[in-house]
């Protein structure tokens, strides 16, 4: 795993590089950059740098120029920014740009160290997922609807008893909160009440057409035990799985 701090503070990198424990992160390599120029030769040589944490702030070009000419080049690192400004435009910028999460300064070991655990975590889904994992890296991906992709990452990964909104928030490059309020205000129901009955529909369907029993058909929608299936189930449909395939049989 590799790592690129871009920062025009030379003690601000030295410090997170001297003072963060690489070993159990998981991180083999640990570069350094003190303005956007050097980053981008560095990228040019490393492209297969996995995490970047880039300040905003930086003589000639900032951390944002950084981070959409990384997109052009169809570069996938995890983005972290630091800055030394709590902005609400800052904020915003990094969401359109789908930054995983921002840092002020001064840096808190502590709390760098979640971040980048995190980061890690994302990363190795998106090297082991890639047909799920795909990167927003152009200027035209950066601006579809965020609703729509999240809509595509919960029917990509239905099956999974993780999904939930924080793998979706690493997928999307978004705050689990925002993507929360956001897909609420735009589909009038909440996250998880969307991922339960996206489920449920892929269940009826199966049971409906298929001979699969009520444990595999419950492990294939993502729920995590059959008993919790049924339950939800007869909740939502007022009869069990087993009595909706009787009626609903098809084949």
């Amino acid at each position: 795993m590799k790592i690129l701090i871009a920062d025009d503070e030379f003690y601000v990198v030295e410090e997170i590089i001297k003072n963060t424990d690489w070993e159990k992160l998981g991180v083999s390599t640990a570069l350094a950059a003190y303005s956007v120029r050097q980053a981008k030769n560095l990228f040019d040589k490393n492209p297969d740098i996995d995490i970047l944490i880039t300040d905003i702030e930086m003589p000639q070009q900032n951390g944002f120029e950084l981070i959409q000419w990384i997109y052009e080049q169809k570069l996938t690192p995890v983005v972290i920014i630091l800055t030394g400004h709590e902005r609400f435009d800052y904020a915003h910028t990094a969401i359109k740009l789908h930054v995983m999460d921002y840092l002020t300064k001064p840096v808190e070991t502590d709390k760098l160290e979640a971040i980048l655990f995190r980061a890690v975590k994302e990363r190795k889904r998106r090297l082991f997922y890639p047909e799920i994992y795909t990167a927003l890296n152009s200027t035209e991906e950066s601006q579809a609807d965020p609703s729509d992709q999240i809509i595509d990452v919960i029917r990509r990964n239905l099956s999974s008893p993780d999904l939930n909104r924080q793998l979706i928030a690493d997928v999307v490059h978004m705050h689990p909160d925002y993507i929360s309020n956001l897909f609420h205000r735009k589909m009038g129901i909440s996250l998880s009440n969307y991922i339960l009955n996206e489920r449920l529909k892929a269940a009826k369907v199966m049971l409906a057409t298929t001979d699969l029993t009520l444990q595999q058909i419950s492990a294939k929608v993502g729920f995590s035990a059959p008993t919790y299936f049924h339950r939800q189930f007869k909740r939502s449909f007022g009869i069990t799985p087993q009595q909706y395939r009787k009626e609903n049989r098809t084949g």
